[in-house]
């Protein structure tokens, strides 16, 4: 099996468990997002057509790395802000 694949699937698990410990939205999430279904038809996939997967893999892949890089970024600009903000609350 691809790494791809296998990332794909880690990333299904992963994200039903962070968006699914939120609260409510959490709830709502895990009604619709179904990774153990979604992890069965990418084995099935993968069993039926070993290299058949790897473009819609490749995507998924491009897709998780931009997704840290915009988690990331974006702390990091949270960061920032809010010491801007609590420096300018303290009088510095």
């Amino acid at each position: 099996m691809s790494r791809a694949t296998l990332l794909r699937l880690i990333g299904n698990v992963a994200l039903d468990a962070v968006l699914g410990a939120i609260p409510i939205i959490g709830d709502i999430f895990d009604f619709a997002w179904k990774a153990n279904l979604r992890n069965i038809t990418l084995l099935s996939r993968h069993l039926a057509s070993p290299s058949g997967a790897r473009r819609a893999d490749r995507f998924f892949v491009a897709c998780v790395l931009g997704g840290v890089i915009v988690l990331l970024v974006g702390a990091l600009t949270l960061g920032v802000w809010l010491t801007r903000l609590l420096l300018r609350a303290v009088g510095v």
